[in-house]
């Protein structure tokens, strides 16, 4: 793994590389493909943040106290109750623009380490025909986000199968969703009788805290690594355009010449990808190699 925490080091690092390819017309494609891929804005961006969060380490910076909203408060009130001259006046103005509140309410955040929501306790029952299974109560928190998951119909036993997992959607952050597991319930509903559409639908439209009953397929320690594969596109793809899709809401549209990040490849026709240098950190499906040879 090669890490770049300053620009020089990057480039440095670049022209390493390169070195070691010969400057011939075997190798022109992949001088071009580093190339890209080193002068991506999003990179510089992850070598900062890479950075800044090395730097906090060493550090390790505690607050010097946890409630500044608080003081501001205090002392603002102070300065109203005493005798005010121009210093003070321009203080208490300062101390109630709403940017300054809002800073000091990010300070506290942080400094409190109030990061997650407060969900509503886990219920306690459990239904009788699960007894005998392992079965898992999750709870996600998500936005209008989609829940970054795709469902399938067990053709034998009938069930509701989890049948991917889109890298850095809300299932996927979670790390409680995974490939395989039965679905048995949504937010208390029983889901075994309705349509995998049906399903899907439900699972969209659900905002906030969503609860998933789930029988877990395999243990953890068999799941798969994200894969580090980068390729580039060599025609356009509009998912919209592929009747083959599995979801065409799921699909990645790409040009020919976006550079692609393959981070799943568990399904043989069909991966999952991100574009990089896209905001979106959200991976959707393209068409692997072998399906698209066919």
């Amino acid at each position: 793994i090669v890490l770049c925490p300053t620009p020089a080091a990057c480039d440095s690092t670049l022209a390493l590389l390169t070195s070691q390819l010969h400057p011939d017309a075997k190798h022109k494609e992949d001088l071009v493909f580093l190339k890209d891929v080193f002068s991506e804005k999003s990179l510089a961006y992850l070598m900062k943040i890479h950075e800044k969060l090395r730097q906090y380490e060493r550090q390790s910076p505690t607050p010097v106290l946890h409630s500044a909203s608080c003081l501001a408060e205090d002392l603002a009130e102070e300065i109203q109750n005493g005798p005010m001259e121009g210093d003070e006046r321009e203080l208490l103005l300062l101390l109630s623009a709403p940017h300054l509140k809002a800073i000091l309410a990010a300070h506290d955040t942080v400094a409190q380490k109030n990061f997650d929501p407060v969900l509503p306790p886990l219920p306690d029952e459990v239904d009788d025909e699960l007894e005998e299974e392992s079965v898992k109560i999750v709870r996600l928190v998500k936005n209008k986000e989609p829940l970054g998951a795709t469902i399938r119909r067990d053709e034998v036993t009938g069930a509701v199968i989890v049948a991917r997992i889109m890298r850095g959607g809300a299932a996927d952050r979670s790390g409680l969703v995974h490939v395989g597991d039965e679905l048995r319930e949504v937010n208390g509903n029983l889901i075994i009788h309705k349509r995998p559409d049906e399903i899907s639908q439900i699972l969209s439209q659900s905002q906030g805290s969503i609860t998933l009953k789930i029988i877990p397929a395999v243990a953890e320690e068999d799941r798969l690594k994200e894969s580090k594969v980068y390729l580039r596109a060599l025609f356009d793809y509009t998912p919209f355009e592929d009747k083959a899709t599995p979801c065409q809401e799921a699909g990645l549209p790409f040009k020919r010449g976006d550079i692609l990040q393959v981070v799943s490849q568990d399904d043989a026709t069909w991966w999952q990808a991100k574009r990089v240098g896209d905001s979106n950190l959200r991976a959707a499906l393209i068409p692997s190699t072998q399906f698209q040879e066919r």
